[in-house]
C-alpha cells in the first residue's frame, strides 16, 4: 500500500510543478515570424499508458471486492494502449491494456488492408470477486465462517477472425473463439443447521456453499454474405463443443457435533460434481430483398441440434471432495447421494422468420414480423442411488447408537424424457410522425406455444409411472407511445403497455407416487395468469438561462408498474380415489407486484470551464402474496410480503483550471430499509443496507504528448441482513502516466 502512495504522490508533484522552461512544460504552441504563438497540430496517434494503484481495506475485503471489481494491495501495469503503423496498403493495429495483481487483461491485433479483408486476434481474461460469506441468524446472532472467506472466478477468451472483403466476390468471414471460465464461486444454495437452538422449526439455511467451476467452449463460425443490386443473401454455420466439469460444495447440520449437540453430531459435507460435454451444430439462410424504396422483406431459417452427455455424482462425507465410502459417523436419515451418473440428450430446433417493412404512404411506417420454432429434447440417464439406514446394535465408536450408515446396495434408478414444442410469435408496429413536433406508434406482440413434456422414471426395477401433460402458452402485449416536442428545448415522452400471459398446463398421467395427506406432494399448476400494466413519462428540459449562467439540462421521468398474477393448481389431477387425490384448488389471486420508479437528472455548466451533474432516483417495489399470513401458535408471519425499496442519489463536478489540468469529484449514496426481523419462525430476508462513495481525481498535461492522472476513492458499506459481516471501509488510490507517440 504504501509503495502505491508513494507513486502516486510523486506523479501529483509532477503535474502540479514541473516547469523546464520560461514556457510551460507541454505548451504545444509555436512562436510564429510575428512574434505571436499558435497551437501546433497533435498528429500524434499512438498512446500507452501505465497506471499503479493501491486499496486499504478494513472490514469484508472479499464484498468489496465483489462490488467494485477491484482487487490487490498493489496493482497495476499497462492501463491503456493503443499503437497503429501503415505498413504497405495495410493498416495494423493494435489495443489492450494489462493490469497485474487486479487480474485484468486484454489484447486485440488487426491488420486490415482496404480492399482485400482483414485478420484479427485478441486474447482477454478478467476475474470476477465473490464473498463467500452466507447468511446470518439474527435471534442469538449466528453466523458460520464460510470455507473460504474470498472466491475468484477467471473468464477469458482467445479468438481470430479472418475476413475477405474483395469487390464483387462474397464477403466470408471465419472465426474461432476459445472461451473459459476456471475457479470458484459463491452460492445462494445455502446448507441446513440447527444450531438457533429454537424450540420448535430450529433449522435455518444460512451455511455458506460455493461452487468450483470449470468450464471450456470451442466455437467456429463461418458467415458468408453475397449483394446483388436489390438482394442480399446469407448462409453460415456454427459449431460449438463445450466440456463443463462443476461441482457444487455444500455443508449441512453445519457446525452440529459434540458437545453444542448429542454425539454423533450430524455435520456433513456434500459433493455434487456435474459435467456435461455437449456439440452444438447451427446451419442458417438469410435473404433480404428491397423491391423498392418504400418495401423491405427479409426472411430467415435455422437448424440447430445439439447433442449432451451427462455424469456425475453426488457424495456425503466428513469433507467436501470425499470419495464414497469414506468413514463418517454423522450421516442423517435420507441422505441420498447418487453415483456413476450417465446420461445422454439431443435437442433440435428448427426456427423460421419473415419480416416486412412498408412505407405506404410518407410519415407512415409499417413493419411486421413472423416468427416459427420447432424444438424436440429426447434425454435417458441411469445412476446409483445411494441412501441411508440406522445403525444396529452391537454399538461400538464406529457404530454409534442413533447413527446411520451407508446401505450396502444402492438402488438403481433411470429415467427418460421427451419434450417437443412448437412456437409461433408474431409482430406489428406502426408509427407515425406527419404532425409537426409529433410522433405517434403503437405495436402488437403475440406468441403462442403448444408443447408435450414426458418424463419416465424406473426405481429398483419397479416402473415408477410417467408425467405425461400438454402445455399451452399465449402471450400478448400492446404498446403504445407518444413523443412530444413542443419547443426547441422542451420534450416530454410517455409510453405504456399492457402484457398478458396465460401458461395452462391438461395432465394425462403422473408417476405412480400415492398423494399425502397435509403434504404438498404430487400439487401441480394447473392454471396461472400474469397481467401486467406499465406506464411510463419522461420530460427533458433545457431551460435558456442568461448567458453568464450557462446551459442547463433537466430530465424527469417515472415508472409504473402493477402485475397481477392469478394461480390455479390442483392435487394429484389424474389420480382415482379420496381427497387429497383428483382435488382441484380454486383459483386465487397469488401474487401483486407493485412497483414505482422516480429518476431525475440535473446538469448545469456555469461556464465552459466547470459542469455540475446531480442524479436521483427512487424505487418503491412490493411483491404482495397470500402467503404472509400468521400461523397457529405464531406471533408473525413465516413468510412475509416482499419489498425492495431503495433510493440512490449521486453528485459530480468537474473544473478546468487550464488548457492542461482537469479537476473531477463525485459523491454517491444508496440506501435501503427493506430487512425485517422475522427469525423466530421463518428467515429474515429484505436487503437492508447504506453505501457512501467518494471520488476526486486530477489530470493534467506536463508535455505535449505527457499526460499524468491521480484518481482517490472512499468507500463505506453497512449491511444489515448480513448483521455487519459484510461491512467494509476501503481507501482506493490509482495514478497513470501517458505517453503519445
Amino acid at each position: 500500500m504504501k509503495r502505491s502512495i508513494t507513486a502516486a504522490g510523486y506523479l501529483l508533484l509532477i503535474a502540479l510543478g514541473w516547469t523546464a522552461t520560461p514556457v510551460r512544460a507541454g505548451d504545444n504552441k509555436a512562436v510564429n515570424e510575428n512574434g505571436a504563438t499558435t497551437a501546433e497540430e497533435d498528429t500524434t496517434k499512438n498512446w500507452i499508458e501505465l497506471g499503479i494503484g493501491g486499496l486499504n481495506v478494513t472490514g469484508d475485503a472479499a464484498q468489496f471486492k465483489q462490488e467494485h471489481h477491484i482487487s490487490g494491495d498493489v496493482y497495476g501495469g499497462i492501463s491503456d494502449m493503443h499503437y497503429e503503423k501503415e505498413m504497405g496498403k495495410g493498416t495494423l493495429t493494435i489495443d489492450g491494456h494489462a493490469l497485474f495483481e487486479a487480474h485484468d487483461f486484454d489484447v486485440k491485433i488487426d491488420f486490415t488492408q482496404p480492399g482485400v479483408g482483414y485478420v484479427r486476434g485478441g486474447w482477454t481474461e478478467f476475474r470476477s470477486w465473490y464473498d463467500g460469506n452466507g447468511g446470518f441468524f439474527p435471534g442469538t446472532g449466528l453466523w458460520i465462517p464460510p470455507r473460504n472467506a474470498e472466491d475468484d472466478l477467471d473468464r477469458g477468451e482467445a479468438w481470430i477472425e479472418l475476413g475477405l472483403r474483395m469487390p464483387k466476390l462474397p464477403e466470408i468471414t471465419f472465426h474461432y473463439s476459445y472461451i473459459y471460465r476456471d475457479g470458484r464461486k459463491d452460492s445462494t444454495m445455502w446448507g441446513d443447521t440447527t444450531l438457533t437452538f429454537l424450540p420448535t422449526n430450529p433449522a435455518r439455511k444460512i451455511a455458506p456453499a460455493f461452487r468450483d467451476i470449470d468450464e471450456k467452449r470451442h466455437i467456429f463460425s463461418l458467415e458468408i454474405l453475397q449483394s446483388f443490386d436489390k438482394v442480399d443473401l446469407g448462409a453460415g454455420m456454427y459449431y460449438e463443443h463445450s466440456e463443463v466439469d462443476d461441482r457444487l460444495q455444500l455443508e449441512r447440520g453445519a457446525g452440529q457435533l459434540p458437545p453444542l449437540v448429542a454425539a454423533p453430531g450430524a455435520q456433513r459435507f456434500i459433493t455434487q460434481r456435474d459435467r456435461n460435454d455437449a456439440d452444438t451444430f447451427n446451419g442458417h439462410v438469410s435473404v433480404e430483398t428491397r423491391p423498392t424504396d418504400n418495401l423491405w422483406f427479409t426472411a430467415a431459417y435455422s437448424y440447430t441440434t445439439m447433442d449432451s452427455d451427462l455424469s456425475g455424482t453426488r457424495i456425503i462425507g466428513s469433507d467436501y471432495n470425499s470419495t464414497y465410502g469414506d468413514p463418517i459417523l454423522t450421516l442423517q436419515s435420507n441422505d441420498h447421494g447418487t453415483l456413476n451418473l450417465a446420461g445422454v440428450a439431443r435437442t433440435h430446433e428448427h426456427i423460421g422468420n419473415l419480416n416486412a417493412l412498408w412505407v405506404p404512404v410518407k410519415n407512415l411506417t409499417a413493419t411486421a414480423g413472423f416468427r416459427y420454432t420447432h424444438q424436440e429434447q429426447d434425454a435417458f440417464d441411469t445412476f446409483l442411488d445411494t441412501n441411508t439406514t440406522g445403525n444396529t446394535a452391537p454399538f461400538s465408536p464406529t457404530n454409534p447408537q442413533g447413527g446411520f450408515h451407508l446401505i450396502p446396495n444402492p438402488t438403481p434408478r433411470s429415467g427418460d424424457s421427451h419434450d417437443e414444442f412448437d412456437n409461433v410469435a408474431e409482430s406489428f408496429e406502426l408509427r407515425y410522425n406527419g404532425i409537426e413536433n409529433w410522433v405517434f406508434y403503437a405495436r402488437g406482440d403475440w406468441t403462442e406455444e403448444w408443447g408435450t413434456i414426458k418424463e419416465h422414471e424406473v426405481a429398483g426395477g419397479q416402473d415408477e409411472g410417467m408425467e405425461n401433460k400438454d402445455t399451452e402458452l399465449f402471450v400478448q402485449k400492446y404498446t403504445a407511445g407518444i413523443n412530444w416536442y413542443p419547443l426547441a428545448v422542451l420534450n416530454f415522452a410517455t409510453q405504456y403497455y399492457h402484457k398478458s400471459a396465460d401458461y395452462d398446463n391438461t395432465f394425462h398421467s403422473e408417476l405412480a407416487i400415492p398423494p399425502t395427506p397435509n403434504s404438498e406432494r404430487n400439487q401441480r399448476l394447473i392454471h396461472q395468469e400474469w397481467d401486467t400494466d406499465d406506464f411510463n413519462i419522461r420530460m427533458t428540459w433545457r431551460p435558456t438561462l442568461p448567458q453568464k449562467a450557462g446551459t442547463m439540462s433537466v430530465t424527469l421521468r417515472y415508472d409504473y408498474v402493477r402485475a397481477n398474477i392469478d394461480s390455479q393448481w390442483a392435487v394429484s389431477p389424474t389420480a382415482t380415489g379420496n381427497a387429497p387425490a383428483n382435488v382441484f384448488l380454486d383459483e386465487l389471486r397469488s401474487g401483486i407486484i407493485t412497483q414505482h420508479m422516480f429518476t431525475g437528472t440535473l446538469t448545469w455548466n456555469p461556464c465552459a470551464r466547470f459542469y455540475m451533474q446531480g442524479e436521483f432516483s427512487y424505487v418503491r417495489d412490493q411483491t404482495d402474496t397470500p402467503s404472509d399470513i400468521v400461523f397457529t401458535g405464531n406471533t408473525m408471519p413465516s413468510i412475509v410480503d416482499l419489498k425492495n425499496d431503495y433510493w440512490t442519489a449521486r453528485l459530480a463536478a468537474g473544473f478546468a483550471v487550464d488548457n492542461k489540468t482537469d479537476l473531477h469529484a463525485e459523491y454517491s449514496y444508496y440506501h435501503a430499509d427493506n430487512y425485517e426481523g422475522t427469525s423466530i419462525v421463518g428467515m429474515p430476508y429484505g436487503m437492508g443496507a447504506t453505501q457512501h462513495t467518494v471520488g476526486a481525481s486530477i489530470s493534467r498535461e506536463i508535455m505535449r504528448n505527457v499526460r499524468v492522472k491521480l484518481q482517490y476513492g472512499y468507500y463505506h458499506y453497512t449491511d444489515d441482513t448480513s448483521g455487519g459481516h459484510n461491512n467494509y471501509d476501503a481507501h482506493a488510490v490509482f495514478s497513470s502516466l501517458q505517453f503519445r507517440f
